[in-house]
């Protein structure tokens, strides 16, 4: 029996059927097969019944991944703070589920996410938001355009002051990834390549 997953409406828990395995032909004569995986969908390709209406950006499929990958997201009323914010794509998945969103960027959200109940914006540099500064935070969520070492300095910062309790965190490398950024990533959570990432890497803890 051949496994294929239809487009999933979020939010949903992936849950794959029993007996599910997955293999691929290595060398001549040689095939690979497993029956583990570590994450819902087996070839890592979770594909969504797109909101093309009231989503600013496409960006938003990268936040609905992350959170079916972690099996989990913000419950309603949950404290969220949404780092490099604009236009709003995940600000929009983070209202959209009921949570309270504190939105920062130096360029204005679009105004149809602003004006969602639950958002606050607040105009300014993501980088020099201090942990703490608005009180702790359930969720901490970041797609900012910048370094992979500036993101690291400041989850970093997050961490150690206890001031999130969840990340979610997009890594832009130009040109190669970083083994060793990377590696010191994974000391502090997980790196995934998602599926609607392109060139992109996520953090997830």
């Amino acid at each position: 029996r051949v496994y294929k997953r239809s487009a999933v409406s979020f939010p949903t828990r992936l849950v794959l059927p029993d007996g599910c395995a997955v293999f691929t032909l290595g060398g001549e004569g040689e095939a690979l097969w497993s029956r583990t995986f570590d994450r819902p969908d087996p070839l890592g390709q979770i594909e969504f019944q797109e909101d093309k209406e009231s989503a600013p950006s496409r960006a938003y499929l990268k936040l609905w991944e992350s959170f079916c990958l972690l099996g989990a997201w913000p419950a309603p009323s949950e404290r969220c703070l949404d780092l490099g914010s604009s236009p709003g794509g995940w600000t929009w998945v983070l209202a959209s589920l009921g949570a309270k969103v504190l939105s920062v960027d130096r360029a204005e959200l679009d105004p149809r996410v602003s004006a969602l109940p639950g958002v606050e914006f607040h105009k300014g540099d993501a980088f020099k938001v201090l942990p703490g500064a608005y009180g702790e935070v359930d969720w901490l969520c970041c797609d900012v355009i910048a370094a992979p070492e500036r993101l690291l300095a400041l989850v970093e910062g997050w961490i150690a002051a206890r001031a999130a309790k969840h990340f979610i965190c997009t890594l832009k490398f130009q040109g190669r990834a970083d083994p060793v950024l990377v590696a010191e990533f994974e000391k502090l959570g997980k790196v995934v390549h998602l599926h609607h990432n392109k060139h992109e890497l996520t953090f997830l803890r």
